[in-house]
């Protein structure tokens, strides 16, 4: 038991070592471009929050509505939404289970991660390239929202295929890493603020 514990640390040890040598030559350049978009994801939501109450005590003490706040509110968070498709996969914030997987060989790890990797590849890939038509259609035909702000519905859409090829970013990622054998979905720090005895708990449910 002792010897099996013994290379399972040996093992998360050499993950931790190839991930932070890979994650330093692969996506450290990204970092600026990262927490600049995360920024005016972040930019966009409060705008859209901020309008969102503007409006609700508009209603509440003027009895005054405005037609183009909810047009609005709705355009800024589907931008913020798909801006932080590829962001939030590389910060470790996409929903992950690991009850399965995590009691799997080490090759059948691997194959998961590469599974799911190409998997997201198709997804995204999929998701970028049906919305460039989508795009240049509404370019085309110049249509524009329903409220006096009459936005351009292309610049809406534009947030799909940026979004999808953001994501098409992360899963290629993944599969780098997998290929390295590297958990491509977990973190090498824990995460702040979560107790030690709940780290502890789940570090020993994995040695089981």
């Amino acid at each position: 038991m002792d010897n099996i514990l013994a290379k399972s640390d040996v093992f998360i040890g050499e993950q931790k070592m190839i991930r932070k040598q890979a994650e330093k030559k692969s996506i450290s350049h990204l970092n600026v471009l990262g927490k600049i978009i995360w920024s005016v994801a972040t930019l966009f939501l409060l705008l859209s929050t901020s309008i969102m109450i503007v409006e609700g005590l508009s209603r509440f003490f003027f009895n005054v509505s405005y037609f183009w706040a909810e047009e609005l509110v709705r355009f800024l968070m589907v931008w913020a939404f798909f801006l932080t498709l590829g962001i939030a996969g590389f910060r470790f914030y996409h929903i992950r289970t690991e009850l399965l997987v995590q009691r799997l060989s080490a090759g059948m790890q691997k194959v998961t991660w590469l599974l799911a990797g190409v998997a997201g590849m198709l997804f995204s890939g999929i998701l970028f390239y049906s919305s460039i038509f989508q795009v240049m259609r509404l370019h085309k035909m110049g249509m524009v929202s329903e409220s006096n702000l009459e936005i351009p519905l292309w610049i809406v859409s534009l947030a799909v295929p940026i979004g999808g090829l953001a994501l098409f970013m992360y899963y290629f990622m993944v599969v780098v890493y997998a290929w390295k054998g590297v958990d491509p979905f977990v973190s090498d720090e824990p995460e702040a603020g979560i107790d030690e005895n709940v780290l502890n708990a789940v570090s020993k449910g994995a040695q089981l």
